[in-house]
C-alpha cells in the first residue's frame, strides 16, 4: 500500500474499455491514491467500473489525437507522480512493487520504464527475454505526452531514464477482428498525420516496409520462439504497416489531384 509522503495519480485515457477495466483496475487497488479516467465518448458500463474502484470520471469528445487527450487527462492529476496506463495494460506484483519502491522518493528528473509483455486472444506473443521494449510510464507531473496523433509518447528530453523490474501485461485483443479494426483505425491516423506533415509514400514503401516489419517482429523481437500466436501477431503487424503506406500513398495522390 502507498503509504508514503508523495501522491501517486494513475492517468488513463478510454472509450468503450468496460471489459479491459474490469482486468486493469483491480491491479491497481493499494497502489494508486488518485485513479483519473478521461472518456471519448463511452456507450457501455465503463463509467460504473471506474466508479466502483474509486476512480474519478471525465469526459472529452473534441477529439485532437491520442497525445492531446493524454494532455488533458493529466491536467485533471493532483499526485507527485503520474502512472500513465492504457486501459488494456495490467500491473504484475514484481511490478507492483518496483513502483512502490519509486514513488517513496521526492519526484525530481527520472522517469521510468515500464516493461511490457503482450497478448493477442488470451496467449503471449513477446518472450520475457527477448527484446522486451520499456514505455516510459511513470513520472513526476512535471513531464507530459506529445502531442502526437497516434503512437504518442513522453517527452522525456533532459530527464534520466530508468527501467523497472517487473512487467505490464498488455492484453491487447480478446479476437481478430479487434486488432484488424484496431489496427486498420491507427494506420488511418497516422496517414492522415503524416501526409498533413508533407511526409510521402510510394509503390516501394508500400511493398518493402511491411516485409522489413515482418522480419523484425519474427525474428529480430523473438516472436517465432513464441509459437502460433507469435507468427500470427507478426503477420497482422506487417499488414498493419502496409495499410499505413498505402493509406499516405494515397492520400498523397488525392492531394496532387486536387493541386
Amino acid at each position: 500500500m502507498n503509504t508514503t509522503p508523495y501522491r501517486l495519480s494513475v492517468v488513463m485515457i478510454v472509450k468503450n474499455e468496460a471489459k479491459n477495466l474490469a482486468i486493469s483496475l483491480p491491479a491497481l487497488t493499494g497502489l494508486a491514491d488518485e485513479i483519473v479516467v478521461l472518456d471519448s465518448g463511452s456507450t457501455d458500463n465503463s463509467r460504473q467500473i471506474v466508479e466502483k474502484f474509486g476512480g474519478k470520471w471525465f469526459v472529452n469528445t473534441d477529439w485532437q489525437g491520442f497525445g492531446r487527450q493524454r494532455q488533458i487527462a493529466q491536467s485533471y492529476a493532483t499526485g507527485d507522480w503520474i502512472l500513465a496506463l492504457d486501459a488494456d495494460e495490467e500491473i504484475t506484483d514484481e511490478l507492483r512493487y518496483s513502483i512502490l519502491a519509486v514513488i517513496k522518493q521526492k519526484p525530481e528528473n527520472t522517469v521510468y520504464g515500464l516493461k511490457r509483455l503482450d497478448f493477442i486472444f488470451g496467449c503471449q506473443i513477446d518472450n520475457a527475454h527477448w527484446g522486451v521494449k520499456a514505455y516510459w510510464r511513470l513520472y513526476p507531473k512535471s513531464f507530459g505526452f506529445n502531442n502526437l496523433t497516434v503512437h504518442e509518447s513522453l517527452d522525456v528530453a533532459g530527464a534520466k531514464t530508468v527501467k523497472l523490474s517487473g512487467f505490464l501485461h498488455h492484453h491487447t485483443a480478446p479476437d481478430p477482428l479487434f486488432l484488424l479494426e484496431k489496427r486498420l483505425s491507427y494506420a488511418q491516423a497516422w496517414a492522415i498525420e503524416n501526409a498533413q506533415k508533407g511526409k510521402t509514400s510510394n509503390l516501394f514503401k508500400v511493398i518493402s516496409n511491411p516485409i522489413w516489419q515482418f522480419i523484425r517482429q519474427y525474428f529480430l523481437d523473438g516472436r517465432f520462439l513464441q509459437g502460433e500466436y507469435g507468427l500470427i501477431y507478426s503477420i497482422i503487424f506487417s499488414q498493419y504497416t502496409f495499410n499505413k503506406y498505402l493509406l499516405l500513398w494515397q492520400y498523397n495522390h488525392q492531394k496532387g489531384h486536387q493541386s
